[in-house]
């Protein structure tokens, strides 16, 4: 239809006289007056009627980085429609609810409105304003709060006015002309409130509004009375009772009869619904960008207080063309590297400016791909389990900041419980791995060292300080009431957006600060207001350094020698980042998904100028439709390939450098596995000594002689008669010690009656460096140390020669076998005396090595020869004195034992070496 010109007409008597009727009443509720020369005031401030007002003709632009215009908000959320496209029930049904006698009115229905002022009387406040159509739609057109944003006048005033201009607006244009227009500009609920009849149908019921049936007609027209409460997707009882209400309001007019509209009000609602992530647009064409206007939308309505559908504003953004391009055609399914598996399955994407907190490209799901505008926005507005995504940015750099861990740190991937409760902790493959590095526990997202670390954490500085540290992080459904240990890998009711996720990484990237994600740069007013250029300031988190030794853990993700689903992304330039999955566990059991399938995968990457996230997987669950990833669908790593696209996009030819080394670390070499951080030994073995990244302030070492070694609880010493002396030392208190550790540990854990049993590797222990604990003893004799004997038992008898009358003191203690550390000592002290000794010499049939121990253990010296003597081979003399004693005693006393000196010849048989003949060598 052709827009009316303005006429400026003078209100006639009768439609005064009209007026000063109602505002007499109206004086009369609060209290009477001179109501005439109020009345006067309040029509001297009247607006003008102007016809073009009533139409949406300002819209709002919006632009991309580049300032080009990206969009229209009023083109785009808008379909206006002409009277003659309106079905018949839908105009019974706003008739029959809003205005039931719109045909037969001027404008105003005094009968109507003297009515509603009876019931405000009785209520004793302003219930109800008796508001014809056009007074409704002069209302949105010049007093609107909520759509306009503007300050309306006080109550009595602004309805007066409205009567006015609604009797002028009467005399200018027709009824169709008016209900055409209030029906184009009236607020109709939804994500992000749709405007105008012809896009709340396709958004409900994904139909045309001229294929509208009575009962659609009727939920329609009921809505706009109270958008947000009727809105059926939400509250579906109240949007049914309220259809209900209107279809009984179309029985008493006689648009229906009484039988259709107990007909009408059998079907069910939610069976004439359509998902809102799936409401019928005209193609994708037309809706490009429309995931980042979307969000500017909603954005600049947060900022401004106005909704750029109705105030016309110029609205400045962050976004690149380039990577939404990418994006639109991601979730268009028009990338040949992205083949989604099914239908049902959803994505989000979304990439930020690490520095600003800018949003340069989003994609809020396949949904928008399929075309439409103000869908659900699966990356700003669905919040999901994080999964594992969270690793770096919650435990582990929590540990660089607080518990003083160097990125060369060791942790035990084993067996746990959550604390309290006799849940046993697994990692996805069910199997554990023993002692990791931080590195390999990340690049291998085992799942309890990021919970035994995230609890040391807590241990250390309290949950709530955890909590806090989150909320900082932008994270707005975490709670003091509903934190737990779980969190660690994103679990429990730790639930997210991608746009919040993305948000936490970027603050590790630019070293430790939160930055609001957000779209606008700018916005001016077409109404020259003052124009909004909005700033968001970075909120210090956590500290420069630690954020900058998780960034070389997820370095490492991508880049470490551990094959995984973020090495797509490898390239000639750093790329950090983290993947992420979450399971239905038992819930997807009634819907046919097996227990423990994985039903979203996340990924979030970053260089050091942009990080992005992307989820996908399935908003829920629907019976016998795989919504869950199978070995297949993962294999297809759509979270990895859809990376690597707006990876390329970002950044292929920026190649930004790494993230920048800050103050406050510096390296700290240490022995494997420590903790505290041992200094390594001169000499030790090179494999068992690591290198690592620290903050300054916990970069110190301890000594790795002060190892922890049992006290002794007792030892004796005695004497023999043959000279011997015979230590007794307490068994050492960790039998394990006693021996070489093994490169596997047991990781066995008992939980209530069960055991669950686990081995796994390991790659660091202190007998490997000082060898295993021995039984050792000094003797001295009047003081000076004779001897020092080790031992593997805690029981040893042992022969040395003593000089009778002598003090001894033999002192028993533990110490490793390579290192001098050793435990307490405790002696036992007697005086040697001189003993018979008889001395067992060996057969002229034993071997060296037999002769050589006996020398050895008897304490005497010997000569021995080897002698080649073919006749005697492979026989022995032994000679005391010249005379051959083998097989014989030698009669001595323990004092001139040490005095006895023996010759030993060892006959061998001659090697006869003869030399073979020349063999001929074939060709």
């Amino acid at each position: 239809m052709s827009k009316t010109k303005r006429k400026t007409r003078k209100i006639n008597k009768q439609a005064l006289l009209t007026i000063l009727v109602v505002f007499v009443l109206i004086i009369g509720l609060i209290g009477g007056g001179t109501g005439l020369v109020v009345l006067g005031s309040m029509l001297k401030d009247k607006p003008e009627l102007e016809i073009n007002n009533l139409f949406s003709k300002e819209s709002s632009k919006i632009y991309d980085k580049d300032g080009n215009q990206i969009a229209d908000v009023g083109t785009q959320i808008r379909t206006n429609i002409t009277y003659n496209e309106l079905p018949e029930s839908l105009i019974d049904a706003f008739v029959s609810i809003e205005d039931s006698r719109f045909f037969e009115h001027g404008g105003f229905d005094s009968a109507r409105f003297i009515k509603a002022m009876i019931e405000n009387i009785k209520e004793m406040r302003f219930a109800q304003g008796g508001s014809t159509l056009t007074m409704q739609l002069i209302k949105l057109s010049y007093f609107t709060d909520d759509e306009a944003g503007v300050g309306a006048p006080k109550k009595i005033e602004r309805k007066v006015q409205e009567i006015a201009l609604a009797l002028e607006l009467e005399n200018d244009v027709d009824k169709k002309t008016i209900l055409e227009l209030y029906i184009n500009k009236i607020n109709f609920g939804g994500s992000g409130n749709i405007r105008g009849v012809q896009k709340a149908s396709q958004y409900y019921f994904g139909k045309d509004v001229s294929k509208l049936s009575t009962p659609e007609s009727a939920m329609l027209a009921g809505i706009v009375n109270r958008p947000t409460a009727y809105n059926p997707f939400n509250y579906l009882d109240y949007a049914t009772t309220r259809r209900n209400t209107v279809l009984n309001m179309m029985v008493r007019h006689g648009y229906i009869t009484e039988k259709q509209g107990e007909l009408f009000k059998s079907i069910k609602l939610e069976n004439m619904l359509v998902d809102p992530s799936i409401a019928k647009g005209s193609g994708a064409q037309e809706y490009e960008y429309q995931s980042y206007i979307d969000t500017a939308i909603a954005e600049a309505k947060q900022l401004t207080g106005l909704d750029p559908t109705s105030v016309a504003m110029e609205i400045y953004t962050y976004m690149d063309p380039s990577v939404q391009k990418i994006m639109d055609s991601i979730q268009a399914d028009q990338e040949e590297s992205v083949a989604f598996p099914d239908e049902l399955m959803e994505v989000a994407m979304i990439s930020i400016d690490n520095d600003t907190g800018a949003i340069v490209a989003i994609g809020g799901g396949r949904n928008y791909g399929r075309g439409g505008s103000m869908l659900l926005n699966h990356a700003t507005e669905q919040y999901k389990q994080p999964g594992s995504s969270v690793k770096p940015f919650l435990s582990y750099a929590l540990a660089f900041e607080h518990l003083g861990w160097a990125t060369s740190h060791v942790v035990t991937d084993k067996p746990i419980v959550y604390k309290g409760t006799s849940k046993v902790i697994k990692n996805a493959t069910n199997t554990y791995e023993g002692q990791v590095t931080l590195e390999y526990a990340l690049e291998k997202s085992l799942n309890t060292p990021a919970i035994q670390t995230l609890q040391d954490v807590v241990d250390n500085i309290g949950g709530g300080a955890v909590v806090q540290y989150l909320q900082s992080l932008g994270f707005s459904k975490v709670e003091a009431n509903n934190f737990d240990i779980g969190f660690a890998i994103g679990g429990s009711n730790f639930t997210a957006s991608a746009q919040e996720l993305v948000a936490a990484q970027a603050a590790m990237i630019n070293g430790g600060n939160y930055i609001k994600p957000h779209t606008i740069a700018k916005i001016e007013f077409k109404n020259n207001s003052e124009p909004i250029e909005p700033g968001y300031a970075p909120t210090r988190v956590i500290s420069e350094a630690s954020s900058y030794l998780i960034t070389q853990l997820m370095y490492k993700v991508v880049n470490g020698p551990i094959y995984n689903y973020m090495q797509l992304l490898k390239r000639d330039y750093p790329v950090y980042g983290k993947t992420g999955t979450t399971d239905w566990g038992s819930d997807g059991l009634q819907y046919n998904i097996p227990q423990g399938a994985a039903k979203d995968k996340w990924m979030l990457s970053s260089t050091s100028k942009y990080s992005t996230a992307i989820w996908v997987g399935y908003e829920k669950g629907v019976k016998d439709k795989d919504t869950y990833f199978s070995s297949a669908k993962s294999k297809l790593n759509l979270p990895g390939n859809i990376s690597n696209l707006i990876l390329s996009a970002l950044t292929d030819d920026l190649k930004p450098e790494g993230v920048k080394r800050p103050e406050g670390i510096s390296s700290i070499t240490h022995i494997l596995g420590t903790f505290p951080y041992a200094s390594p030994i001169e000499g030790m073995d090179g494999s068992l000594i690591t290198t690592g990244l620290i903050k300054n302030e916990f970069n110190k070492l301890v000594n790795p002689e002060t190892s922890d070694i049992s006290q002794l609880d007792s030892f004796s010493a005695t004497i023999g008669n043959d000279g011997t002396i015979n230590m007794v030392w307490s068994p050492y208190p960790d039998e394990s010690k006693l021996q070489m550790a093994p490169d596997t540990m047991d990781l066995g854990l008992q939980v209530g009656n069960s055991w669950v049993g686990a081995t796994g590797r390991r790659i660091f222990d202190y007998t490997w460096i000082y060898g295993p604990i021995r039984y050792k003893a000094r003797i001295l004799q009047d003081g000076a140390q004779i001897d020092e004997i080790s031992s593997e038992t805690n029981n040893l008898i042992h022969l040395v020669s003593l000089q009778p009358g002598a003090t001894i003191t033999v002192c028993g203690y533990y110490a490793y076998e390579n290192l001098g550390t050793s435990s307490n000592e405790i002696c036992a002290e007697f005086k040697a005396v001189d003993t018979d000794i008889d001395l067992m010499v060996p057969s002229d049939t034993a071997g060296q090595v037999d002769i050589e121990n006996w020398v050895n253990s008897s304490g005497i010296s010997a000569t021995i020869n080897i002698i080649t003597n073919d006749s005697k081979a492979n026989t022995n003399e032994i000679l005391y004195n010249g005379v051959k004693v083998n097989n014989q005693v030698i009669k001595t006393t323990s004092s001139a034992l040490a005095n006895i000196e023996v010759t030993v010849n060892i006959y061998t048989a001659s090697q006869n070496i003869t030399t073979p003949e020349p063999q001929e060598t074939p060709e």
